[in-house]
C-alpha cells in the first residue's frame, strides 16, 4: 500500500511501526522484546514532559471544562480539599480540617494560616466565597456551575419547570465567618461534600475590588495562583509551569517544572513518546489496533473511567412507567457481550451506575442488587406486567445520537431484547440538534445518554444522572389551565434519588458501560497515579533520576 501524507495514512504508518516494534524481536533469533514501549532515557532534572491531549486553553477554574485545562488548574490552584490520587478520598488542601452539623447540611472548613497567593498575600475564606459567587454570575458559560447547585442560595436549578415563575433567591450559603473559617449551608444533606469541593470549579481565584464582578476568563498574565505550581509560560505550542515559591507545602513538591507538550494527533504523541521526547501520554484517542499492541508493555496503563453510557426511560407513558418493565429490559442485556464483543473490550460493563472505585472501602450496593443478565426473571417480570412472551408490547422507540459506535450498541441491545423478551425495537438516529429537541419534548421511549462524572460525591452524581430527566415531555409554554397539572407531574417524577441503592430499585435508567482511560507513562515517573476520575496529582509526581531497568 502506498502511504501518502494524509492523516489517515499517518495513522496507518504509526500503527505499522508499532506492529514492527512488537514483532521485530520475535523475528530475530535470540533477540528479546523490550518490556517498555520506545526509548527509556532517565532524566537528570525534575522536569515532567506531558502530552495531555492538547495544550490548556484556559487557566481559570470557573471556565476549565476537561483535561488538559482541568489538569493545569489543579496544579495552579488549591481548593479547600484535594483528592488522594490513589484512593480518591478527600485530603486537606487550604483547609486543614472540616466538620459537619448532625444533619449533614452545614459544613465548616478551617483554613490554614500559611496558605499564600503567589503575590504573597494570605488565602482567606472570603476568597472562596467571592470566587464561588463569581462562578454563579458567569452561569451557563462556566461548564460546571451545576456542581454548586446544592449550596443554599446558589440559584442553580438543573431542571427548572418550563413556564414556572422564578422564585426569590435566598442568601448565598457560603459565609466567611472570619479569615480562616468558611461555613457552607446546603439545601440537602451531603456526607461527601468535602470530596465535591476538591473539584476545580471550587478552587479560588484572586479577585481584586476592580475585577470581582467581571465574568470573562482570566488571562494568563492576570493569574495570581495559590497551588503547588505557577504559570511560567503559555505559548502557542508550549505551556510551562514552575514550582511555586509561596506554596505552603512546597517542600513536598518534587518537580521543578511541568511542560504541557503540544501533539497534533494521537499518532504524533505516540511517536514522541517512543522516541523519548515526552514522559507521559494521556487523553489520546489511540486506534483500537494500537491499544491491543500497546497492552503488552509495562508502561501502558488502562483503568476504568467515570464516564457512563446509559439508557434512560420516558416514564411519562405506559408501559415504561411500570418498574417491572424497566427491570425486565435492564436485566435482559448482556453487558459483558456489549463491552467485549461489540466494543472490542475498550469499555467496562456497568452493572450499576457508579464505578466501584467511587465506593471507597465499603461497597455502595450489595452484589445481589447488581444488574446482571437474568433472562428467566426478565420474562417473569414481563408476564407479571401483562406482556407474556412479549405479546401486546409496543415497538420500542430507541433514540440515539448519530454515532457509529452507538448504532452498534443499539443494534446489539435490540437483538438481546428480541431474543429474551420477543419484542421489537425501532432504532432512531438523529443529528444532535434533532436529538436534543426529541429529548426535551419526550419524543422517544428509550434514549441513549452519557455523563462524565466530575466527582466521587454520590449525591451529586445521582442528581446529574436523574434530575435532568424530570421535565421530559412538559410543554414549552403551558397555559394556566395546564401549568399546575404539568408541574405536579414533573415534581412527582423528579423525587430526588439520594443513593445508588434507590437508583437500582427505581431504574429510571439502565447503565450500559463505563469508558476506559489509557496512558503511557515512563517507568522512571513515580506518583503519577491513574484513577476513575482521571485526575493524576502533579504534586505527587517525581522523576526517579536513579532508576535502573531490572534484569530479567
Amino acid at each position: 500500500m502506498k502511504l501518502g501524507s494524509s492523516r489517515a495514512s499517518q495513522k496507518y504508518l504509526i500503527v505499522f511501526c508499532l506492529v514492527l516494534s512488537v514483532t521485530f524481536a520475535a523475528c530475530l533469533p535470540g533477540a528479546q522484546r523490550s518490556v517498555y514501549y520506545g526509548k527509556v532515557v532517565v532524566p537528570r532534572a525534575q522536569e515532567f514532559r506531558w502530552s495531555d491531549g492538547g495544550l490548556p486553553q484556559t487557566f481559570d477554574p470557573a471556565f476549565a471544562a476537561a483535561p488538559p485545562d482541568t489538569d493545569a488548574v489543579r496544579a495552579l490552584f488549591e481548593g479547600l480539599t484535594d483528592y488522594d490520587p490513589q484512593t480518591l478520598a478527600p485530603v486537606p488542601g487550604v483547609a486543614t480540617h472540616w466538620e459537619s452539623s448532625v444533619d449533614g447540611r452545614v459544613w465548616t472548613f478551617y483554613l490554614r494560616q500559611d496558605a499564600k497567593w503567589s503575590n504573597g498575600e494570605s488565602v482567606t475564606a472570603s476568597d472562596f466565597v467571592r470566587s464561588w459567587e463569581r462562578t454563579l454570575k458567569i452561569g451557563p458559560l462556566a461548564p460546571h456551575t451545576e456542581l454548586l447547585a446544592n449550596i443554599e442560595g446558589s440559584g442553580v436549578n438543573p431542571v427548572p419547570i418550563k413556564g414556572s415563575a422564578p422564585t426569590q433567591r435566598p442568601a448565598f450559603g457560603a459565609e466567611a465567618v472570619n479569615d480562616h473559617v468558611l461555613r457552607v449551608r446546603l439545601q440537602e444533606a451531603d456526607s461527601s461534600f468535602p470530596a465535591l469541593v476538591a473539584h476545580p470549579v471550587f478552587r479560588p481565584v484572586k479577585l481584586s475590588a476592580s475585577n470581582e464582578t467581571h465574568t470573562y476568563p482570566l488571562e494568563p498574565h492576570d493569574l495570581v495562583s495559590n497551588g503547588a505550581f505557577q504559570l511560567s509560560n503559555a505559548e502557542n505550542d508550549h505551556v510551562l509551569l514552575e514550582r511555586a515559591k509561596t506554596y505552603w507545602d512546597g517542600a513536598s513538591v518534587a518537580l521543578d517544572k511541568v511542560s504541557f507538550v503540544r501533539s497534533a494527533s494521537p499518532e504524533d504523541a505516540l511517536a514522541a513518546y517512543r522516541s523519548g521526547e515526552i514522559d507521559a501520554v494521556t487523553n489520546a484517542a489511540f486506534e483500537p489496533l494500537a491499544l491491543k499492541l500497546l497492552a503488552g508493555y509495562e508502561d501502558f496503563r488502562r483503568s476504568t473511567f467515570g464516564a457512563l453510557t446509559y439508557y434512560s426511560f420516558n416514564r411519562t407513558h405506559a408501559p415504561f412507567d411500570d418498574v417491572r418493565v424497566r427491570e425486565a429490559l435492564a436485566i435482559a442485556i448482556d453487558r459483558e457481550r456489549v463491552s467485549h464483543d461489540h466494543l472490542g473490550g475498550a469499555t467496562e460493563p456497568a452493572s450499576k451506575f457508579l464505578p466501584d472505585a467511587m465506593s471507597g472501602e465499603k461497597p455502595v450496593v450489595n452484589k445481589a442488587e447488581l444488574l446482571e443478565q437474568d433472562i428467566t426473571r426478565a420474562r417473569q417480570l414481563f408476564a407479571e406486567a401483562g406482556f407474556p412472551e412479549g405479546k401486546g408490547f409496543p415497538v420500542v422507540r430507541l433514540l440515539i445520537n448519530r454515532n457509529d459506535q452507538q448504532r452498534l450498541v443499539a443494534q446489539a441491545i435490540a437483538g438481546m431484547w428480541r431474543a429474551a423478551l420477543n419484542i421489537e425495537t425501532e432504532i432512531e438516529m438523529k443529528n444532535w440538534d434533532e436529538y436534543e429537541t426529541a429529548l426535551r419534548t419526550g419524543d422517544y421511549d428509550v434514549i441513549r445518554r452519557g455523563m462524565v462524572m466530575q466527582t466521587t460525591d454520590e449525591l451529586t452524581n445521582l442528581k446529574m444522572l436523574f434530575e435532568r430527566e424530570s421535565t421530559v415531555g412538559l410543554v414549552e409554554t403551558p397555559t394556566p389551565a395546564t401549568k399546575a397539572a404539568e408541574q405536579g407531574k414533573a415534581e412527582r417524577k423528579s423525587s430526588t434519588v439520594t443513593s445508588e441503592e434507590d437508583a437500582l430499585k427505581e431504574l429510571r435508567a439502565v447503565p450500559i458501560y463505563f469508558a476506559t482511560s489509557f496512558a503511557l507513562v515512563k517507568p522512571y515517573v513515580t506518583g503519577f497515579d491513574g484513577n476513575v476520575l482521571d485526575v493524576p496529582s502533579l504534586k505527587k509526581t517525581k522523576m526517579n533520576t536513579s532508576w535502573v531497568e531490572r534484569k530479567p
